[in-house]
């Protein structure tokens, strides 16, 4: 097995690369075309007197899969003919397979040279790695016929010899070729492992400046897998000789349970509920994983791959379905989350099922490319909702200032008006008592302006009260709740308002409350700043979700800046309680059409 101290002992032989090639590119003979093929397993086969007439033959290079092969238990062997000329004496001949899916075993001439992985159960992977054996001199029937025989096993996917181009040629040569394409795949997986480390950091880094929000854990979870999942299956680490059965068992786990945190980082995402069917999903995940450590064989494993396959289709499937209705509702970030998903679950399905192998053509799999894909719509995605939320906790400074003085106005209101009005009828009514002290006649007209003047200060009271805290919030429905304000409204400012409802059940006091805050605050701004003569409401609700809309023919507005108190102080209240309920609000503003707000809460 080769090691990391090996091949930079051996780099330095790149700079006479060029020299060395020339002197000995003659002594180079080529394996690539039909060669014999038995889908079945027999030490036998290994033997060059092993009489193979009768097998069919197959394409070198090229997979099992394409070529219509199932073989028996994963296991197939080739064995490839070859007259090696006597000018091979003078240099130490050595045979380059590439990349072969996924274990192999190597003869010459029965006996056996070199083997990457491990074949048999349990199995240890080694797709990545490209094969290259030396092979003695004493072996080798200079000038007659030799018998190349590679036992592989095929574990995921394609199995077969990969790479175009094997040849028998001499070793050192052969070394460079190795060394320059194990170069650049080094090169690729450090880009690979610099990507993942970096998303993992932006999630330490979000989880101590205080975001703890499930799906940034999630999304850690998952990043967190898969780059251990890439890492034990690199090129990098089958080279430090540590990949061992356990590693692979652990490789397979992982594999396994990676769908499961997808399923549970995307449903936080969207702030879907994990309801029992979910439960059951991610624990038939967790069986999957655990089943191969009981059922060895390689009957099992195939029954319970393609049980992970289907029940990855059925995620898949409920996975683009709320991202769909998450893309219609236009959900926060959730085009980005949709193209992601989409993305991921195209290349699965094309790989999985379809037989696209980019192994055989770039080094990884199109599962690499399309995770790394979806984990930058991911980031992307979470980032834009981080940099909303830090907008909101910034605007949350000016709504307090706002706050602050709204008291202070309510406070002068409460004393130049009430306090003021209260003041004269206690005047009066001590005016009132002297007289009857004094024996004097009093004037019974002066108590119903006395009374007058106390039910006025009262109704300015309850009207004080009700805009602070609507007590009847608690007693009546909250479309009945948004047509009073309504009216009240209108009785003030001369501005038509249309009441379009539909019938609301019962709901949670907090989800009332704030909506109706939502929808005071909304009105404000159209009565304050539109300019507007009519205002529609359209209020409306469904199994799981409250909406409402805000239409009017005002001038609207194109700037929403929360730094000043017009309506992006307001719009900044609004989108504070929409995040409180998990809501989704969209804003459209112009001249021409005035401004619309629709606003969207789950019910639960």
């Amino acid at each position: 097995m080769r090691n990391i101290l090996f091949v930079f002992l051996y780099l330095c032989v790149l700079f006479t690369a060029g020299p060395l090639q020339a002197e000995t590119a003659h002594l180079s003979l080529v394996l690539d075309g039909l060669h014999k093929f038995s889908p079945d397993d027999n030490p036998a086969y290994a033997s060059p007197s092993f009489n193979d007439s009768q097998w069919a033959s197959i394409a070198v290079p090229g997979n099992w899969q394409s070529q219509g092969i199932r073989a028996v238990n994963g296991i197939g062997w080739y064995r490839i003919h070859c007259i090696v000329p006597g000018n091979f004496r003078n240099v130490q001949p050595a045979v380059f397979l590439g990349r072969i899916g996924d274990a192999d075993e190597v003869f010459f001439n029965g006996m056996k040279i070199g083997g990457e992985g491990l074949i048999g159960e349990p199995f240890i992977e080694a797709s990545k790695i490209d094969r290259l054996y030396q092979i003695p001199g004493e072996h080798i029937n200079y000038g007659g016929d030799n018998v190349l025989a590679v036992r592989v096993m095929n574990t995921y996917l394609n199995g077969g010899i990969f790479d175009r181009g094997i040849h028998i040629g001499g070793y050192k040569d052969l070394l460079i070729v190795e060394l320059q394409k194990y170069k650049n795949i080094l090169i690729w997986e450090f880009c690979f492992f610099t990507f993942f480390s970096l998303f993992f950091l932006a999630c330490l880094f979000f989880y101590i400046k205080g975001l703890r929000d499930r799906e940034y854990f999630y999304f850690w979870l998952f990043i967190t897998l898969y780059g251990a999942l890439f890492f034990l299956g690199s090129v990098t680490f089958y080279d430090t000789g540590l990949k061992t059965r356990t590693v692979q068992k652990a490789i397979n786990i992982i594999s396994a349970l990676l769908p499961a945190s997808l399923l549970l980082l995307l449903l936080h995402f969207y702030k879907e509920k994990v309801k029992a069917p979910i439960r059951v999903i991610t624990a038939a995940f967790f069986c999957i994983a655990a089943l191969p450590i009981f059922f060895t064989s390689y009957t099992a494993r195939i029954y319970i791959y393609t049980f992970w396959k289907v029940l990855f289709l059925v995620t898949a499937s409920f996975l683009v379905f709320i991202a769909i209705k998450a893309f219609v509702r236009k959900f926060y970030e959730s085009g980005t989350i949709l193209l992601g998903i989409t993305g991921l679950i195209v290349g699965f399905v094309l790989e999985s099922f379809g037989g696209l192998d980019l192994l055989q053509i770039t080094g990884f799999f199109l599962w690499d490319y399309a995770t790394a894909f979806f984990m930058i719509c991911v980031v992307y995605a979470l980032t834009s909702r981080y940099t909303r939320i830090r907008e909101l906790q910034s605007a949350s400074v000016k709504i307090f200032d706002a706050h602050e003085k709204e008291r202070k106005r309510l406070a002068r209101g409460l004393h130049d008006g009430i306090g003021t009005s209260l003041l004269a009828t206690k005047l009066k009514l001590q005016l009132l008592e002297a007289q009857v002290k004094d024996g004097m006649p009093v004037d019974r007209k002066a108590f119903p302006e006395l009374i007058s003047e106390i039910t006025q200060v009262i109704d300015e009271l309850r009207a004080v009260s009700m805009d602070l805290r609507p007590s009847f919030l608690e007693n009546t429905g909250l479309v009945e709740a948004i047509t009073w304000h309504a009216r009240k409204v209108q009785e003030r400012s001369g501005i038509e308002i249309n009441i379009t409802a539909g019938e609301t059940i019962d709901m949670s006091p907090k989800i009332k409350e704030n909506f109706y805050r939502i929808f005071q605050e909304a009105l404000n701004n159209a009565v304050k700043h539109s300019e507007a003569t009519v205002v529609d409401v359209l209020l409306k609700q469904d199994a799981n979700f409250l909406t409402l809309e805000i239409r009017d023919n005002g001038r609207g507005f194109t700037r929403i800046n929360p730094g000043t108190e017009d309506h992006g102080l307001g719009l900044y209240t609004i989108r504070e309680r929409v995040e409180l309920l998990g809501g989704i609000i969209r804003i459209k503003s112009s001249d021409k059409i005035g401004t619309n707000i629709f606003i969207e809460v789950p019910l639960k």
